[in-house]
């Protein structure tokens, strides 16, 4: 492995996202089985032309997206994976700078940078890797001037959590051909180790399964704590990801 910069000290799944044609669907069926309603919705338009859905879980956050237009990244999604899934995966770090050149060193290609700058009110700041290079999953690297706040998540969700049913994400599954190698890569550029197909971050882990063949790379699976601890164990699924009650 080539030498890479120190690992950044926290880094933990802060939000997830599905991608479907249609938001309303799946985000109704969402609020129907988990009693979370959205927080957050961004004006649509460039670069990503998207109309969107965002939910607090606690103080994590769920995503349903929905292309704008054709020339949108996430039609494209669509059409390669021949319909709705799970889409994208959001990593808080305390040193972007550092988390960046780690996934540079990796290997991994970096598609967009969001400066940083107050968004919603929050500064913040983040930079998108090339989801070829991760597991088929869009995967983001997110830095927040205060470690609690969310700038995707707008300026008013800390009074609009609703913890029912769950209470925070706290797993992501990524499915693919070649789950060892995709872990390994993973592990090389958040600096932490994998044990099992398992990299464990701060308070959340991402898993890496073998997809079943004619399958693409896209995530497959989210968990989330029961709030009433006697539900754990109950299952959903939304565009086409299991949602696990843990």
């Amino acid at each position: 492995m080539a030498d890479l910069p120190a690992p950044a000290e926290r880094i933990r799944i802060r939000q997830l996202a599905l991608c479907a044609p249609d938001i309303w669907p799946v985000e109704t069926e969402i609020t129907r089985q988990l009693q979370i309603t959205p927080v957050h919705r961004d004006a649509p338009g460039p670069p990503i032309w998207m109309f969107n859905s965002v939910m607090a879980v606690g103080n994590t956050f769920l995503e349903v997206i929905q292309p704008e237009r054709p020339e949108a990244p996430s039609t494209k999604f669509l059409e390669k994976q021949g319909g709705e899934a799970g889409y994208m995966l959001l990593l808080q770090v305390d040193d972007l700078p550092a988390a960046r050149a780690r996934a540079e060193a990796a290997g991994v290609r970096v598609v967009m940078d969001m400066p940083e700058r107050a968004y919603h009110g929050v500064t913040g700041a983040a930079v998108h890797l090339h989801p070829s290079d991760t597991g088929g999953v869009l995967t983001s690297l997110d830095w927040m001037a205060d470690w609690d706040s969310w700038a995707w998540g707008g300026s008013a969700w800390p009074w609009h959590q609703r913890t029912d049913v769950v209470s925070g994400i706290v797993a992501a599954e990524i499915s693919c051909a070649d789950p060892d190698a995709v872990a390994e890569r993973f592990s090389e550029f958040v600096g932490r180790p994998v044990t099992n197909r398992v990299l464990q971050l701060d308070d959340s882990e991402v898993r890496f399964v073998e997809s079943p063949p004619g399958q693409r790379d896209r995530m497959t699976g989210i968990d989330m704590t029961a709030t009433d601890r006697s539900r754990a164990g109950e299952s959903f699924e939304f565009a086409r990801t299991t949602f696990r009650l843990v």
